[in-house]
């Protein structure tokens, strides 16, 4: 049974940026950031960009060479980790209006062994993060703090 689950990053409560093959997330609530290397940084970009989990889990199999269903269990399975953090949430119910990414996991493989993709989550600079008042500015803008 083919199910089109697709999810979008939880913005504007995490920003994330892809730098040399590495995913930074910054959840601003929490103050916690996470770093996705490897697998999981390509497969990152496709489930920020509303990729379907069905389709990425194919592209995982042909791009590493995987079982179909062992591709599916890791896609579902980093997803699952992604959303219970608050990085993502699902698009039920906006899916047709949100444009899927048009996204191909052969490049960013090259050739490389797949691994099952890890978060790894740091909460060393939460205190720094939550300090900054920036974020929490109403329609005003900074320095006007929401009350």
């Amino acid at each position: 049974m083919r199910t089109e689950k697709r999810f979008r990053l939880n913005s504007p409560n995490v920003i994330a940026e892809t730098i040399d093959g590495e995913a930074i997330l910054v959840d601003l609530t929490s103050g916690s950031y996470f770093s996705i290397q490897g697998s999981g940084s390509a497969l990152w970009e496709g489930i920020a960009g509303g990729a379907s989990l069905d389709s990425l889990a194919e592209q995982v199999a042909t791009a590493y060479s995987l079982d179909t269903e062992a591709a599916g269990e890791a896609v579902s399975s980093f997803c699952s980790e992604l959303e219970r953090e608050g990085l993502i949430v699902s698009l039920d119910g906006e899916g047709d209006s949100v444009p899927a990414l048009s996204f191909d996991l052969a490049e960013p493989a090259n050739g490389q062994v797949f691994s099952p993709p890890v978060v790894e989550k740091y909460t060393d600079m939460q205190d720094l993060v939550l300090l900054d008042p920036v974020h929490e500015v109403d329609e005003r803008g900074w320095p006007h703090a929401q009350p």
